[in-house]
């Protein structure tokens, strides 16, 4: 995808709200509901109904996978992170459809984007012991899986380099997928534009 074309935001959302969605077991209706909020996507449900199917295809043991998680966390009423750390999930059990459906999903979410947290608070504690000999580097602010930092102009390469390195840096032994992170940069929140250095 052509990060400097004038669609890339809207394809960037249609891709990733398709990918997680069909991840975490969304039908047809909640897939529309979203992709018309986010990319102002408007077409049948037929169509995210065949979305949804191909995606399937292309990936047969995703099926398993998500039934896979869904009999766990029935069976302990929480799902877990790859690190351990557990989400409760007690409406697993539950007899009603809304209660137990939004359960189910929790259970297929937690193991991706409970990791993926679990990454970045790794990541996050090696910017904080490199603050010690960065007192110029002000964190400010997480955000899902941003980290707002002040800096001073005459330091943004040298910020640049060291959170890309935090950030990049494998997880755990057993994290086998290179984590490529961007930096962005501008005096406003709203007027961010990114930054390349090499490591």
């Amino acid at each position: 995808m052509n990060k400097n074309s004038p669609l890339y935001k809207t394809r960037r959302a249609i891709s990733k709200n398709r990918n997680f969605g069909v991840v975490y077991a969304l039908y047809p209706q909640g897939l529309r509901r979203t992709l018309e909020f986010k990319a102002g996507l408007n077409t049948t449900l037929a169509e995210y109904a065949t979305i949804i199917a191909n995606l399937q295809v292309r990936y047969p043991q995703l099926a398993k996978r998500q039934e896979s998680a869904k009999e766990r966390a029935q069976g302990h009423l929480y799902a877990e992170t790859f690190l351990g750390r557990r989400r409760y999930i007690p409406n697993i059990a539950y007899d009603g459809w809304n209660k137990r459906s939004f359960a189910e999903c929790c259970a297929m979410n937690t193991p991706i984007q409970g990791t993926a947290a679990d990454i970045l608070k790794i990541a996050l504690g090696r910017i904080l012991e490199g603050l010690l000999e960065r007192p110029w580097l002000r964190p400010l602010l997480q955000i899902h899986d941003e980290v707002l930092l002040k800096v001073p102009v005459d330091r943004i390469t040298d910020a640049t380099r060291f959170v890309k390195s935090c950030r990049e840096a494998q997880p755990f032994q057993e994290f086998g997928v290179p984590i490529v992170a961007e930096s962005v940069v501008e005096h406003r929140f709203g007027e961010l534009h990114i930054v390349k250095v090499s490591l």
